[in-house]
């Protein structure tokens, strides 16, 4: 073989060494971030081999999750990366070996590599990985809670998404997410089975789905806050109009049969017409400040209201200083 040759297969033989750990993390992450058992756990260092620290352009979320396990039950979750370019990912999901781990044939799942497991199995009780890379970036899988109570689960999970080019580089990001399905021993775990959808990453760099039922639910909570509005608005129209009707009746009949308040003498008329005087302006003012807050109607319609009955009081108090005073009154 020619000096040539021999030089040309040195170099695609070292080419292959150095690709090779790149291209074969598209078939799962290794279980440490050394890739020989030294390393930290890649489900709690990440992704080192792509970037150095998580990025939060990488939404990761688990959907299915209880707030506590009951033991022996299952429970199915998907889980979903996204991110704004790249469309394309893999993770790594780790209970630290509490409960086991099921998946149907189709699902692009496998044990973790180092769990001495073949690739093509479809339950473990070790932690589990993409079996490649998947676009779009979701699995569904069961997850089997422990028969006894293991106290507290801790679910540890890292999403890549990578930018389809078959090597780690600064244009693949990945994320972590972890959090606590409660122990039965610490609640209730039949009553509190309700599921849940949690996340990490910055949501406002994708368009999320439209939740139908929060929407309606927001509806008929303000069509019940424009009745009550509306309800008690012309609740206080309708005992304004009754009042005002009320106090122009009595206003015609007083001058109809010569009538009218009682003698009030001055020294005592003085002190209440400013009592009231006062009255009508802490009203006033306090409609307006309510009025300009965008307060509700039945805020400071009452208050414009009790200031128009105080200045009512202000000028009954007037003419009963001005009516003379009867036998009976100078007694």
């Amino acid at each position: 073989m020619s000096r040539i040759s021999i030089r040309f297969a040195v170099s695609i033989s070292l080419l292959l060494l150095l690709a090779g750990p790149g291209m074969a993390m598209h078939l799962g992450p290794p279980s440490d971030n050394n890739g020989d058992g030294t390393g930290d756990p890649t489900w709690r260092a990440g992704c080192t081999c792509h970037a150095s620290s998580p990025n939060t352009g990488t939404l990761v979320k688990l959907a299915g999750a209880p707030h506590a396990y009951e033991t022996g039950q299952s429970y199915t979750m998907t889980l979903t990366l996204e991110h704004a370019s790249n469309t394309a990912g893999g993770f790594f999901l780790s209970t630290e070996g509490v409960g086991s781990f099921s998946w149907s044939e189709d699902q692009i799942i496998r044990p973790e590599k180092d769990s001495g497991e073949e690739a093509t199995a479809t339950t473990t009780s070790s932690g589990i990985t993409q079996s490649d890379v998947t676009s779009p970036a979701e699995w569904t899988f069961t997850w089997i809670a422990p028969e006894t109570d293991d106290g507290d689960v801790a679910f540890w999970i890292v999403g890549n998404m990578v930018n389809g080019d078959g090597a780690p580089n600064a244009d693949d990001h990945w994320n972590t997410l972890s959090f606590v399905v409660n122990s039965p021993s610490e609640t209730t775990a039949s009553a509190d089975q309700s599921t849940r959808v949690i996340s990490s990453g910055d949501h406002s760099l994708f368009d999320q789905e439209v939740d139908a039922e929060a929407l309606e639910i927001e509806r008929q909570k303000a069509v019940s806050e424009a009745v009550m509005d509306a309800g008690v608005t012309w609740f206080f129209i309708t005992l304004t109009a009754l009042l005002v009707g009320a106090i122009f009746q009595k206003e015609i009949l007083e001058r109809k049969y010569d009538t009218g308040p009682a003698h009030l003498d001055r020294q005592l008329a003085y002190p209440e017409g400013l009592r009231r005087g006062l009255l009508t302006i802490a009203f006033a003012l306090l409609g307006l400040n309510w009025l300009a807050g965008g307060s509700a109607a039945y805020l400071w319609s009452v208050a414009f209201f009790c200031s128009a009955w105080a200045a009512y009081g202000v000028y009954r108090t007037i003419l009963a200083a001005r009516t003379p005073p009867t036998a009976k009154d100078m007694m």
